[in-house]
């Protein structure tokens, strides 16, 4: 992966960062429209696995194609998420057994979660937690409320590898571009289906249609669409892209509330107004997925993205996603009398660094045995 690839799942995150501080109450270091980050993320994991599944069905066996590509996500993947799992559960249990059911009150709040992260594990550890988040019996946890976003992009790397391995290739242009048309429509008809209460879901449709995978199947398409046929542009071209959506957005939502929130950055969490829920997201797919062509062409930025700081930030953004929010739980419940400047950098700080532990002494050790094990490329050829 190109290193300005890596760096943009950095500001990915940093979004996502600014998103959770909003929800914190931190208004004033918060933004609002940083859950689109997310977004980015999906549109990412198209943009990178979509090619890449293209080689290695050229270069594999059938059985090896899935055996190979099933294996490098697992070496990936699984290692940190379920010791993250491991790790929090172990630390309910030790709190339990030490404090029973007598929780001192400055940290009432983090057995809370606790209790609720424990009673969400069936979710968790199947990777079903996005159908949890929409249920009617959805009881959130600052410890793993975030999980949602990787159970769709597990869910993603269950059905994509299958899609493109039985699409010939003569077709997959049009079939990228089939999926690209049928995502509004999926988001249109489960907005219908809520407002007619045939799904056991909330009834806020928009954050119904936010949390579950079909709602994403042309971000990951738009994203592998084009990187397999998308072009570079002068930088003038995508910035001309970026502000167009985000000036579509500001327009229709003042036409519609009749005032603008800046921070919403024009698409208020989540895309409620304007009908948003339904185009906002081809909008955001198709912004992103022109960023990143030219991101990776080197047409864009090429100085903040290549940025070394920022490209190592990128290498560790997974253990910063899964670790920032029990972080920001935990100093926002130690460090509730101080600044939030202070609670700000001390979360990203303390992210960070357990964030780089974690891919130095585990993560890049299992990295490091995808090619071992499961090549892309057949030893054969």
């Amino acid at each position: 992966m190109s290193k300005g690839l890596t760096s943009f799942r950095a500001l990915a995150f940093f979004a996502i960062f600014l998103f959770h501080m909003n929800v914190c109450g931190s208004r004033e270091l918060g933004i609002n429209g940083g859950y689109l980050g997310v977004q980015a993320f999906f549109v990412l994991s198209g943009f990178l696995l979509t090619p890449i599944l293209i080689n290695m069905k050229s270069s594999l066996s059938s059985m090896d194609f899935f055996i190979h590509f099933y294996g490098r996500r697992a070496l990936r993947i699984f290692p940190l998420y379920y010791s993250y799992i491991a790790l929090v559960a172990s630390v309910y249990f030790l709190t339990k057994s030490r404090y029973g059911y007598l929780i001192p009150s400055d940290v009432h709040l983090l057995g809370i979660g606790l209790d609720k992260f424990i009673d969400s594990l069936p979710w968790t550890l199947t990777y079903t937690y996005d159908f949890y988040h929409v249920s009617n019996g959805y009881n959130g946890s600052g410890f793993d409320t975030h999980f949602w976003s990787l159970a769709v992009e597990e869910q993603f790397y269950l059905v994509w590898p299958l899609a493109i391995f039985f699409i010939p290739a003569d077709y997959l242009k049009k079939f990228l571009l089939l999926v690209i048309v049928l995502g509004p429509l999926m988001r249109l008809l489960l907005a219908v289906a809520v407002d007619a209460h045939l799904l056991p879901v909330d009834d806020l449709k928009d954050s119904v249609i936010y949390l579950l995978p079909f709602s994403y199947v042309d971000a990951f398409a738009m994203g592998g669409y084009f990187s397999l046929y998308g072009k570079s542009k002068a930088g003038y071209f995508v910035w001309m892209c970026i502000l167009t959506v985000f000036m579509l957005g500001l327009a229709t939502t003042w036409l519609t509330a009749g005032q603008i929130q800046w921070d919403q950055l024009g698409y208020a969490p989540y895309m409620k107004d304007s009908y948003k829920y339904i185009w906002g997201y081809s909008a955001m797919n198709l912004m992103f997925s022109y960023v990143l062509v030219n991101v990776r062409e080197k047409a864009f930025l090429p100085a903040l993205f290549e940025n070394p700081l920022l490209v190592y930030l990128g290498n560790i953004s997974y253990g910063m996603y899964v670790f920032h929010l029990p972080v920001l739980a935990v100093i926002y419940v130690k460090m509730q009398n101080f600044p939030e400047i202070a609670r700000a950098a001390t979360t990203l700080l303390i992210t960070v660094v357990i964030s780089a532990v974690s891919y130095e002494l585990m993560e890049k050790r299992f990295i490091n045995l995808k090619d071992k094990y499961f090549s892309r490329t057949s030893a054969n050829k």
